[in-house]
This record gives structure tokens, sequence and C-alpha cells, in this order.
């Protein structure tokens, strides 16, 4: 069941009609997380939108108040060097209308790859500003690391990011470019794996996320992953 009213809506009208791929368990994940007395504040940001099948999922737990960001490189597919996605703007433009919350009201697309300096990413979304991130760019090992560094400077302290295709085999560079970030002794580590995606959070948050997770009827056992204990959905 989920308890989140403008995420049973989504659900049930529109998340079937948006191109995509993404697990409908990940409602109950974000259910269980929206329904929490902490990471109330800020907005949503996903690194590589395709058609707003998951920003629009994330979007549905926002404030109106608050903006949240949708990057992807859209039609610049000269810039898709892995072939992973071929998202359309107006599309996502289209789904926004007929199945955000918002009407995309509180939505700023920046066109552009996560890895351009010249996008300015964390002076225009705003450090430790976002709720949820959900990192479904680029799949190389580079662009891995690249977004999962940012996503550690723009997500709030309470806050959740979201990795897709963790285990995809049809994308290595996901998993390798995990290895050597969670490698460098960060701040930002894993608490959660499950449906393809990685969960983590910030250090001084992971245990209690872990604990949550841990203790729901969504998880099956808790795993090994490179010295990170995760609960596996």
């Amino acid at each position: 069941m989920i308890y989140t009213k403008s995420l049973a809506d989504y659900c049930e009208l529109g998340f079937n009609q948006v191109d995509g791929w993404c697990s409908n368990e990940v409602f109950k994940t974000i259910d269980l997380l929206n329904n929490l007395e902490i990471n109330k504040t800020g907005g949503c940001l996903e690194i590589g939108v395709h058609h707003g099948k998951l920003y629009i999922l994330l979007n549905s737990v926002i404030d109106s108040k608050f903006s949240s960001y949708a990057v992807d490189i859209f039609s610049n597919q000269d810039l898709n060097i892995d072939g992973s996605g071929n998202g359309s703007l107006e599309i996502f433009k289209k789904n926004l209308m007929l199945f955000d919350i918002h009407k995309g009201a509180n939505t700023v697309i920046i066109a552009g790859d996560s890895t351009d300096d010249g996008l300015m990413l964390r002076k225009r979304i705003g450090v430790g500003s976002m709720r949820f991130i959900s990192i479904d760019g680029g799949h190389t090992a580079e662009h891995t690391i690249n977004d999962l560094k940012i996503s550690s400077e723009l997500i709030s302290n309470e806050g959740v990011v979201i990795l897709d295709d963790i285990l995809n085999h049809h994308w290595l560079g996901v998993i390798e470019g995990v290895v050597k970030f969670l490698d460098s002794k960060p701040t930002l580590i894993p608490f959660a794996i499950g449906h393809n995606k990685l969960y983590l959070s910030k250090l001084s948050f992971n245990h209690r996320y872990q604990s949550l997770f841990e203790n729901s009827k969504l998880a099956t056992k808790v795993v090994n992953f490179f010295g990170h204990q995760l609960v596996a959905l």
C-alpha cells in the first residue's frame, strides 16, 4: 500500500503511460522515506530524465515552494557516448503537464551533459538543497563518478541519492564508477539496494536509513558491498 496520495495517484493514473525503465516498487521506497519526520525541505534532481518516469515520481512528494531540476542532454545525442537512453524534451514537457502534480511549474530544465562545468550545476541548484537525487545519466565510469560527486554536494544532509543500473550487465561502467567513488572514502555512502537501484545517504544519517529499511516490509536480507552493509529489497 502507498500512503502518500500524490504518489498513489501517479502510480494509478500516469506511471505506466510514461516511457522509461523503472520498477513500480520504487513507489514503496519513496513512500517510506517521505513519511519520515526528517528530510522535508528541498526539491528533487534527476540527472538523465529521459521522458520523466522517475522524475515525476520524485517530484510528487516535493512541496511546490521548492524548485526541482531535470538535467538531460535530450536531443543533443552526439554527447550520448555510451548510448544510454534517448530522451525527448518535448515528450518530457508533455508528461509534466499530464502527470506531474505541479504541472511542471516548479521544474527547472537544464539541457546538457552533467560533466560540463559550464552548466554550473552547483551554483544553479545550490549546495545541500535537494531532498532526493536520481542519477541516471551517462553510464560510463567517469560519468558515474562525476554524478556521485556532484550529488554528494547538492544533496541535503538528510537527503537520499538513488543511482540507477547498479547491477545492469549492459552498463558495467556504473558499478565500476561506484566502486572507485567509494574507494575515495566519501561522506555519501550506500545503505540499500534493490530493483536495479542503489540508495545512498550522507554518513551521519546512513545508519538511520539502513535501520529503517531493514525493519520495513521491503527488506529481504542484509548484504555486504565493498565494506558497507546494504539492505537488499
